[in-house]
């Protein structure tokens, strides 16, 4: 069959014939699509950390954002049914793991395909275990691809709001409107992030530092957020919104750009941490450390969700084709099909100007 691979001795990825990959369980899909992240374009241009060939191997099937159609199913699914891969599987050595948890991994064992010890789902077809399945309406096909990354999101915000429970953080009338939060970053995730945090009812804010391009500034509009373009700095924005509850970096930029943050939080304020920055050293102050302790602040790294986040993903999806379908129709802002290896290996290899979601059809 044919997949997109990469080796572990070569930058850049390579379409070919193979013979099998790796057999995950008894229920045959037939891949449809597969969306393209910025993990993916790391492992394709070498510059991600971490990253391991299947034991034995010298190369890999690339792609952990997945959606097929069932060809062989069991007695839950069906052939016919869309389903979705969860991307990291378990040790099967520690509680979180046995619990179905490998996002909380204390063994660092886990694998997680196309990425770390496991074949990906870029490839005609692949053998799959029902526990790491998760059904899709047909009604969502055209944008389910997002669950994944969205996954990880939802994972996020739910152990932000978990770490919360430590004191009372909800608003005088129940909710979480009166709670302000910054989004460093205006691309895909930064965009994810701000429709699940504003599904919640929080006072977003984009930052970025250049202006917003179309599509940036549709779901600005749209959605309710707020701008503000932080290229001369944060002095402006502090001066008018006074601290914000809770910042999140999504922007895998240089390290530096955390610390500005340290002086933007409130009492009891959350930093997560979400993107990779690859170079840059991020340095606090021993007045940023004292004022951390005493206003009780929290950094948070924010990776993985597993199955129930993809589920939670999908309602969120299907809420917002109603509530905001101008932002839901152009979330996917390009597809390529697998019979044109030429787009297919460039939008692996290179982000496009108002990218949001990417992804390669194979039906």
């Amino acid at each position: 069959m044919k997949a997109i691979v990469v080796t572990s001795k070569e930058v850049g990825a390579r379409i070919k014939e193979i013979n099998d990959a790796e057999n995950y369980g008894e229920v045959k899909i037939r891949a449809l699509y597969n969306g393209v992240c910025g993990t993916d374009r790391e492992i394709v241009n070498g510059r991600r950390i971490g990253i391991t060939m299947p034991p034995g191997k010298q190369e890999t099937v690339l792609g952990h954002e997945a959606l097929g159609v069932v060809e062989e199913g069991n007695d839950y699914f069906k052939k016919g049914d869309l389903v979705m891969p969860v991307n990291r599987r378990p040790c099967n050595k520690d509680i979180n793991c046995l619990a179905g948890r490998p996002d909380f991994c204390e063994t660092g064992e886990f694998v997680e395909t196309g990425i770390v010890g496991a074949d990906g789902f870029m490839r005609e077809f692949w053998l799959d275990s029902p526990r790491f399945l998760i059904k899709v309406p047909h009604e969502l096909e055209d944008i389910a691809i997002l669950a994944q990354p969205l996954a990880d999101i939802e994972k996020s915000v739910e152990e932000i709001l978990n770490v919360q429970r430590r004191l009372i953080w909800t608003c005088n009338d129940g909710t979480l409107d009166c709670r302000k939060v910054l989004i460093l970053g205006t691309g895909p995730i930064g965009t994810l992030f701000s429709l699940v945090l504003k599904s919640y009812q929080f006072d977003v804010w984009f930052v970025n530092r250049r202006e917003l391009n179309t599509e940036e500034q549709t779901v600005v509009d749209t959605a309710g957020l707020n701008f503000f373009n932080s290229s001369r700095g944060y002095d402006e924005l502090i001066s008018k919104v006074e601290g914000f509850d809770l910042i999140i970096d999504t922007t895998g930029a240089e390290a530096e750009i955390l610390n500005p943050t340290f002086r933007m939080l409130k009492r009891n304020g959350v930093l997560g941490l979400f993107g990779f920055p690859h170079t840059g050293i991020v340095s606090m102050h021993a007045n940023d450390v004292q004022n951390f302790v005493l206003n009780a602040n929290v950094i948070v790294g924010l990776v993985n969700g597993q199955k129930p986040h993809y589920q939670q993903a999908l309602l969120h999806l299907a809420a917002w084709k109603t509530i905001w379908p101008k932002i839901t129709s152009s979330l996917i802002t390009r597809t390529v099909r697998i019979e044109d290896p030429d787009s297919v290996l460039n939008v692996l290899s290179k982000k496009e100007p108002g990218e949001i979601k990417v992804r390669i059809e194979w039906k």
